[in-house]
Parts: C-alpha cells; structure tokens; sequence
C-alpha cells in the first residue's frame, strides 16, 4: 500500500489560527508532510498568507485586502485564541519550510483581481527561497495555472475543484497537470479514484478530516490528503 502524504490546510489549523507562522510551526512538530495555505497581494505587491478577501480593521470595518498596504496588514491582529498573530509574507514562510524538507501548496487567491502581478510575485519568491522544486501551485481559477507555466513550465500545478466532473482525470491531463486537488466528497463517485489511478494522476483531496474518510483514502493509497489536524492523521496513518 503506498504511502499517503499528510498535508497540514492552511497550518496545524486544527491548534493554531490557520495561516499564521504558528499554525505552521505546529504542522512541522506534528510530523505533516506538507503544508497548504493561501497566498494573496496587498495593495503594495506584497505576498501575504490569508485566506478571505476581506480583513477586519480594528474599528471592526471589513475592508478588501487588496485595498490594504502591507504595513496596515502587518498591525492587524488574526488570531482568537488570546495571543497575538499577526499575517506572514511569503518569504517569511517558505524561509520557515525551507530547512524541513517539507512540499508546500500555494493556493492563489485573488487571480480575479492581478493575476499577472500575484503569479509573478509567487513565483519569484519560491525561485528565490530555493524551494522550487517542492512547491506545487493550485487555484480554482485554472488559467492561473496556465500563467503560472507559462512563467516556469517546469512548475508542479494541481487544479482545485469543488463540483464533480466528468472524467475529471481526463482534464486535469489536459491542462498539463500531474495532480488533482478535489473536494473530498466527488471521490464518492464510484470509478473516480480508479480513473485517476489509471491515468497516473496524483490525487490530494481537500480537506479531510473525519476519520472514516482518512482511513479509507489512505487505504486507497492517494497520493496525500490535506487536512485540518495533521497529528490526527499521523497517529492514524501510523496505525493502519
């Protein structure tokens, strides 16, 4: 049975704010294979790790984040659990993931609004920091993906999608992708693992965290699972 990689969604989520430098902390002392978070552009061209659209300022006003400079984001605190968390760069993170050894999933958010400008930035910043070759780019808007390779057509990209597809894996072959990234629940669809099997598509649904579909995934031998609480799924990996 091969192996399935443990990709920690946006951090540790499950003990740490997610997408702050602890959740990610958290994720490498749980033992997760990977980490997934979301990358968006400030109003200055600055890749931060946040997830909505919107930030909330202080007076409690919602505004867009891209409206928003990079040092206004960097005041703004994101956590709830009493401490402080403030939202990282990118560079602050992929230097943090650089030692570990760990695959890291960008998501881009935002491509409605800069697609241009936010995968230039990305993918400056992972040439950069060295990791290139771990780093696996999603989006739901695909041709994102397709700035993304046109920029570096050596590029690992794996579309996200929430809806079933018809011969999904068909595709995902056809934007030049050697992975998937679904929602969890179209692998219900009988024939949907074992078509991406015979197609050789990795497959790393989103985001899986009740213990039934863990186990059965990873007895299915997906290529990895993104999940919420990353020590869960190491004990029940290690486990079976």
């Amino acid at each position: 049975m091969a192996v399935t990689g443990i990709w920690a969604h946006r951090g540790n989520s499950a003990a740490e704010p997610e997408n702050t430098i602890a959740a990610f902390e958290s994720a490498i002392a749980a033992g997760a294979d990977g980490i997934e978070l979301d990358v968006q552009l400030t109003s200055d061209g600055v890749a931060v790790i946040h997830h909505d659209d919107a930030m909330t300022l202080p007076d409690g006003a919602r505004v867009p984040l891209r409206s928003l400079d990079r040092e206004t984001v960097a005041t703004l605190d994101v956590g709830a659990d009493g401490a402080v968390h403030r939202v990282p760069t990118l560079p602050e993170v992929l230097e943090l993931l650089a030692p570990t050894g760990l695959a890291l999933n960008i998501e881009i958010k935002g491509s409605r609004y800069a697609s241009p400008a936010i995968v230039e930035t990305v993918v400056r910043a992972s040439r950069h920091s060295g990791m290139a070759d771990r780093v696996v780019y999603s989006t739901f808007e695909h041709s994102t993906l397709a700035a993304v390779r046109d920029l570096d057509p050596g590029a690992e990209i794996a579309p996200l999608y929430e809806d079933a597809l018809v011969r999904p894996w068909a595709y995902v072959a056809a934007l030049g992708a050697a992975a998937a990234h679904p929602y969890v629940r179209t692998l219900d669809e009988p024939g949907i693992l074992e078509g991406f099997t015979r197609a050789g598509i990795a497959v790393r649904p989103w985001t899986v965290n009740d213990w039934s579909d863990l186990e059965r995934l990873m007895r299915s031998g997906v290529d990895a699972v993104m999940t919420d609480d990353p020590a869960a799924a190491v004990a029940l990996r290690a486990a079976l």
